[in-house]
């Protein structure tokens, strides 16, 4: 994989963290607030939503179902380090509790583990 097309992956990971981060700010806190239900309901979503988007990201640049870890890496470090500062300024960045914010960590382990398990499964399928 060329470094542009690494710097690709990476922009696109960092436009879905960035879109995730607006989301959170403004739904947070239905999403965080309103019971483990549709906390359970958001983390499906958003495992959903992640794999999708790795399919779809990998098809449009042709990449290879072997690159399917390194491509789901590449996508998700950027919002995993963008997380970090999220974390440490959660209610002021939110508004919501700081509690809330153990439930927003939980929901951003479970979408990125969904995320490199999906990528495992997609490497490890027969190449035609």
């Amino acid at each position: 994989m060329t470094r542009a097309e690494a710097t690709i992956l990476a922009l696109v990971g960092f436009g879905v963290w960035l879109s995730g981060a607006v989301m959170f700010k403004f739904g947070g806190k239905f999403l965080f607030e309103s019971g483990p239900l549709v906390l359970a309901i958001s983390a499906l979503g958003i495992a959903g939503s992640v794999c999708f988007l790795l399919k779809a990201t990998m098809d449009w640049r042709k990449s290879a179902a072997k690159d399917a870890v390194t491509v789901a890496v590449i996508m998700a470090l950027p919002g995993l380090l963008g997380d970090v500062g999220y974390i440490l300024a959660f209610p002021q960045i939110t508004g919501l509790n700081p509690v809330t914010a153990g439930p927003y960590a939980a929901l951003i382990i479970f979408g990125n583990a969904a995320l490199l398990a999906y990528a495992l499964v997609r490497a490890r399928q027969p190449q035609p």
